[in-house]
């Protein structure tokens, strides 16, 4: 009788038990290339009824060939496509002990490189000679040698089986791989299989001497290109407006500026350090000549400084970091006349915002829309309530309201504006009381929603160095908003835009 129940619960078991579907196939490496499929390629099928047993249990054929089983859940199959599947259109088709899944097809490329990722990041799978992973504390540096981990870069030499890549051979790539580095071609000294895991190739490549920074390392093979990742190097990852953050890759004399650069240690200096030249050990030269900090911001890798006022205003001048761990490549940077940049105001409530730092003038009062100034939670309706000018405040503009708007980047400045005058010498500030007014040689073009501003006054703010103030008044006819265009330009220079909050009171 015992026997019986056993065998009648066996057979319901059996009649139970959920024969395969699959649902779809994807590229378990590569999220946003999902379809893109090929002999020797990690993926992931996913569908139902593959059960929970061992790996022996389920069976996966593509192209009637044999696929690598590495892990099996009711609803998921995670295999290495074999490698001698056929190329082109295709079909994935798995057993388990409860039946076969009708043929889900695919199509598969000779090759499909994909660069994997760590979690939350864009840094590639990269490891140095002490077999230590490169993360945004364990930097490359130039000229290092490094191999980088990738997926789905097809057929090999001598042909494998798919599964763990034997650990007694080298197994290479059956087509030559490229690979380059912020831009630049890397020599690349072997490219195969990693030893005793399955679907990992290894790129084995020296880091050419001049890149730096956070560089961008794109592989191809066959005729296909992977995606981006990030190789996090020793050095100056890029240079753009202080005001901004934008105008990368070039600037002019007297402009401040922020350099986002790997290996700046874990202290910061918050505090104005201007005029000295050095941070916690940090310096950066323009040619030689040592710049003055503002601020070191260690831990978000960013130095804020100003432009040695020595400088040419065009060419191309060399940048070069010194930290205690050393000294980076050169970096070029584009000299200007003018780089003009606005200053910004957050705005707590929208990240997205590009509000100019804008001032009502004679006050400290800030010309932001209301809802920005309830989120920083500062007084509103200035002029309506008498607010004291001393005492922060924020409301909108109105036409015919004067302001300053803060910038920096725009070019020469000298006593009076006069040609042939004398700038500010590197390090010094513009007289606070305004005793001297460093003026601009060349006057902005102010647009507000598209209708001209005339510029009262342009010139480096007192008791500053390297910010400027554009004075106006808000021209009639302009039109009313939280976001209404500003813009301004000097002559032949980019133009800087943001916005201004206009409202008529």
């Amino acid at each position: 009788m015992k026997k019986l129940l056993l065998l009648i619960c066996a057979s319901a078991g059996a009649l139970l038990a959920q024969a395969p579907t699959v649902l779809s196939v994807i590229n378990s490496e590569s999220p946003t290339q999902s379809t893109q499929l090929c002999p020797g390629l990690l993926a992931s099928i996913y569908g139902t009824g593959f059960g929970s047993g061992a790996v022996s249990t389920v069976v996966v054929l593509v192209g009637g060939k044999n696929a690598y089983v590495i892990a099996v859940t009711p609803t998921q199959v995670n295999v290495q496509l074999p490698f001698d599947a056929p190329v082109g259109a295709t079909n994935v088709v798995v057993t388990t002990g409860a039946g076969t899944s009708a043929p889900f097809n695919i199509t598969l490329t000779a090759v499909a490189p994909t660069l994997p990722v760590g979690p939350n990041t864009t840094i590639g799978i990269i490891s140095n000679l002490k077999g230590k992973f490169l993360s945004s504390t364990i930097l490359a540096n130039p000229g290092d040698t490094l191999t980088l981990y990738a997926a789905g870069l097809g057929a090999t030499n001598p042909v494998v089986p798919a599964g763990l890549a034997p650990s007694n051979s080298v197994v290479q790539t059956a087509v030559p791989v490229t690979l380059t580095v912020g831009g630049v071609a890397a020599t690349v000294s072997f490219a195969g299989l990693t030893p005793s895991l399955a679907g990992l190739y290894q790129i084995n490549f020296t880091v050419p001497a001049t890149v730096q920074g956070n560089a961008a390392v794109i592989l191809s093979i066959g005729g296909q290109t992977s995606n981006t990742v990030t190789l996090p190097l020793y050095g100056i990852s890029a240079i753009t407006s202080g005001a901004s953050f934008l105008n990368t890759g070039t600037a002019t004399p007297e402009e401040i500026i922020s350099i986002f650069a790997n290996g700046l240690g874990t202290t910061n200096e918050l505090a104005s350090v201007f005029p000295s030249t050095s941070a916690q050990g940090v310096s950066v030269t323009f040619n030689g000549i040592a710049a003055p900090i503002f601020a070191l911001a260690a831990t978000g890798s960013q130095i804020n400084l100003i432009v040695p006022a020595e400088l040419p205003t065009t060419g191309t001048v060399q940048v070069q970091l010194t930290t205690p761990a050393g000294k980076s490549p050169n970096f070029p940077l584009v000299m200007e006349t003018a780089v003009p940049g606005m200053f910004l105001t957050n705005d707590p409530s929208n990240a997205k915002a590009q509000i100019a730092a804008v001032q009502f003038a004679n006050t400290v009062w800030i010309v932001v829309p209301t809802s920005t100034a309830t989120a920083l939670q500062i007084p509103q309706n200035c002029t309506a309530s008498s607010a004291n000018p001393l005492s922060i405040c924020g409301q909108p503009a109105a036409p015919g309201d004067y302001l300053v708007l803060y910038m920096t980047g725009l070019g020469e400045a000298t006593p009076k504006g006069d040609p042939k005058g004398t700038p500010l010498a590197t390090g010094v500030v513009a007289p606070v009381d305004g005793s001297t007014l460093y003026e601009t040689i060349a006057t902005p073009t102010v647009q507000i929603g598209g209708i001209a501003a005339t510029p009262l006054f342009s010139g480096i703010a007192p008791g500053t160095a390297g910010e400027y103030q554009v004075d106006f008044q808000v021209p009639t006819g302009v039109p009313e908003g939280d976001a209404v265009p500003i813009t301004v330009s000097m002559p032949g220079s980019n133009t800087a835009t943001a916005t201004l909050a206009v409202h008529t009171r």
